[in-house]
């Protein structure tokens, strides 16, 4: 096509576009459903203090209470033994084998605290023994000691006497009345170190049994 024909369709086709603005915008300048940006305004953040903070002091926590378990009285203690009834049972026991009740006490005070059974038995275990009462009398009497010796801790003597010290059983009661006073020793810490001493320095049983 030439430029007079191309001009000449342009002609043409003006009169039926509009006079006022024949190639309006493809957006209206100011568009309502988009809203422009505007520019953010200035922060303003809060300052801390360069004070220290001190931290505030909790409530101290409550202890909790325990619970009291109540107090139980102690059951009422026991009445007293009729002391002087018993003085008297253990001096008429005594003066009954021929002891001077208060001649013994005076000796060895211990024997007022021994019970009535205890000196019975002990008196009891000797006669088993063989021993008589004359010789009961006598071996108290030289040595009162014996009473308060429990008839348990007797027996382990003869039988030191017999098979350590090697008495014989028919010599038992003669060793008995001349040395009574080994039955207030103990096995353990006296009559056997004595043994084994006396054996060293080459003493014999029978020896020292007959000093």
């Amino acid at each position: 096509m030439s430029l007079i024909s191309l001009s000449h369709a342009m002609q043409d086709t003006l009169p039926f576009l509009p006079k006022n603005n024949p190639f309006p915008p493809l957006l209206p300048p100011h568009h309502h459903d988009f809203p422009l940006l505007s520019r953010p305004k200035n922060l303003h953040f809060p300052t801390f203090s360069s004070r220290t903070i001190t931290p505030t002091s909790l409530p101290p926590k409550p202890h909790p209470k325990i619970p009291q378990i109540p107090s139980t009285s102690p059951p009422p203690p026991m009445p007293p033994p009729n002391s002087h009834s018993d003085f008297q049972e253990k001096m008429l026991y005594l003066e009954s084998i021929g002891l001077d009740f208060f001649s013994l006490i005076q000796h060895h005070p211990p024997i007022i605290f021994a019970s009535l059974h205890d000196l019975k038995s002990t008196v009891d275990f000797l006669a088993s023994m063989s021993f008589t009462t004359l010789e009961l009398r006598r071996i108290l009497s030289m040595c009162p000691h014996i009473l308060t010796v429990k008839s348990t801790s007797l027996l382990p003597i003869f039988t030191f006497l017999l098979r350590e010290a090697h008495v014989n059983g028919s010599d038992l009661k003669k060793v008995i009345n001349r040395r009574p006073r080994l039955l207030a020793c103990n096995v353990e810490t006296q009559l056997r170190p004595t043994l084994y001493f006396l054996q060293s320095i080459g003493i014999s049983e029978l020896q020292w049994m007959a000093r």
